[in-house]
């Protein structure tokens, strides 16, 4: 389908709220501010002996914004012989819930997803026990996600990959809370999808997405997944839905089209509008950009859009010239990937934004915007929403996106401003405010969330297990993040901080 772009949108800049930029080798970043009482500064959420944690996307209770659930993929690094003949205790990596009721500041660690034998005593040659056989011949438990509705119900879903508690089927297992994550159920999860036996192929990264309108199907909760590049058929993406709280759910409903048109790893993600259309971003890419072969070309951002309760899509293109980073924390630099982040205005129907972070040659990157405000018909211009100078050598990833009700859309990313710009240097974490209209948009201030500048956090795990998503959620309370900072303990840890929102007045 065609589109039509909006004029440019004049960009009428507060003021930023941004410390100076500091030149490369000359002085450091000053500290860190501080915003007041309902600022809970960087708060560890987990720091497991022997594990490291990344992509932690986050969700918020509409009824009760100080109860909130992240979730983390779990890596157990590698052991010496002869732990390391076995697949694993808890397989490659492992997944964890983890919830607070306290706005952030204190944290209960979770272990739902079962995919192996449960605990075995497996002394390692120094004697010690194990760490990794906390689920011992789990193959994957994975890509976990969280929702809550505006019923109080939270969601919590993970992967399991041949897992032998899911019968060596390769499933998508959904938990839900119903008192405030104080306790979560079934035992098992309930199964979104059974890949193996109903889609017979392989599934990748699902997502989880509730109505929360009020509307017709108010209460109905989605979940999108796509098929995986380590299978040998054509990319796909897709979406189903419960309406007895994860229970029974929809057959599939394809998302995208066309054949060999979705970039291998096209990195699906739905939100719901405020008239209850699910909305779903993706990418788009040859046929020749496979996960094994470097490709640098234009991808072709995509907006697929159902106003039927998931039963039909209609699909937008958003950008046609996107060029993907090689942040090591997206992938590989010979993966092709390119994480997209979308928000849907929780209160305008049809007004919805996606930001990604772009290439501009292979040693400079921003994070560019673009929105509509007719359901992806007509897109603004592009918007560069950093907060740094684009003239400098900065590299920029992990964009996330949060819309408050009253309008303000707020934005993520993390950039190396105070290092030397490179994917090696050390790394902060920012959020800037935007009020979007059809008349333009107004840059707002921007915070920075981290204490310090961080140390790369691409050395703390395996090359296997990228850090792609954080999470971002934006509350009458404060705005919220959370990302894996490298811990004094050599591994990457989940962290997060809440901020109120007068510090972006």
């Amino acid at each position: 389908m065609r589109t039509r772009t909006l004029p440019a949108a004049a960009a009428l800049v507060c003021a930023l709220g941004v410390p100076a930029l500091a030149a490369p080798g000359r002085a450091g970043p000053p500290a860190a501010g501080r915003f007041g009482p309902g600022d809970t500064g960087v708060v560890t959420v987990s720091s497991e002996v022997h594990d490291s944690e990344g992509e932690e996307p986050l969700s918020v209770n509409p009824v009760n914004p100080d109860e909130l659930t992240t979730v983390a993929n779990v890596f157990q690094p590698n052991l010496p012989a002869p732990a390391t003949m076995y697949v694993g205790g808890s397989g490659v990596q492992d997944s964890r819930l983890y919830v607070s009721r306290d706005g952030g500041r204190h944290w209960r660690t979770l272990k739902l997803d079962q995919g192996g034998l449960g605990p075995v005593v497996f002394p390692s040659s120094t004697g010690a026990q194990a760490p990794e056989f906390s689920d011992a011949f789990n193959v994957l438990n994975t890509d976990a996600d969280v929702a809550w509705d505006r019923h109080g119900n939270a969601y919590f879903e993970s992967g399991d990959v041949h897992g032998v508690h899911h019968n060596g089927n390769e499933v998508e297992t959904v938990w839900r809370s119903a008192d405030g994550g104080r306790s979560w159920g079934p035992p098992d999860g309930y199964t979104a999808i059974n890949a193996t036996t109903e889609e017979h192929t392989e599934l990748d990264r699902p997502w989880l997405a509730a109505d929360n309108t009020g509307g017709a199907h108010d209460g109905r909760l989605y979940t999108t997944f796509e098929t995986t590049p380590f299978v040998d058929i054509p990319p796909q993406v897709y979406a189903k839905h419960s309406d007895d709280h994860g229970v029974t759910w929809s057959p599939s409903v394809r998302v995208d089209d066309g054949i060999y048109e979705t970039q291998w790893n096209p990195r699906a993600r739905p939100v719901v509008g405020a008239d209850g259309a699910l909305d779903v971003v993706y990418d788009r890419g040859p046929v020749s950009a496979t996960p094994f072969a470097a490709y640098d070309g234009p991808i072709q951002l995509m907006l697929a859009r159902s106003t039927d309760g998931g039963a039909t899509f209609t699909r937008h293109v958003v950008d046609s010239d996107v060029r993907r980073v090689v942040s090591p924390d997206e992938a590989t630099s010979a993966y092709t990937e390119m994480i997209p982040a979308i928000a849907a205005d929780p209160v305008r129907p049809g007004r919805i934004a996606i930001a990604w972070p772009q290439a501009f040659g292979s040693s400079n990157s921003r994070i560019l915007l673009r929105w509509t405000v007719d359901g992806g018909r007509h897109w603004s211009s592009r918007l560069d929403v950093a907060s740094d100078s684009s003239t400098r050598v900065d590299q920029h990833d992990h964009v996330s996106l949060s819309w408050l009700a009253d309008g303000r859309l707020f934005v993520g990313w993390r950039d190396r401003r105070y290092g030397d710009g490179s994917w090696s240097s050390r790394y902060d974490e920012w959020v800037r405010v935007l009020s979007l209209s059809t008349s333009g948009v107004r840059l707002g201030r921007t915070v920075r969330f981290t204490a310090s500048s961080q140390s790369p956090t691409s050395g703390g795990r395996s090359p296997l297990q990228p850090d792609e998503f954080q999470g971002l959620v934006a509350t009458v309370r404060g705005v919220a993040l959370t990302w894996s900072q490298f811990g004094s303990d050599g591994l990457d840890h989940l962290v997060f901080r809440r901020i109120p929102l007068s510090a972006w007045s």
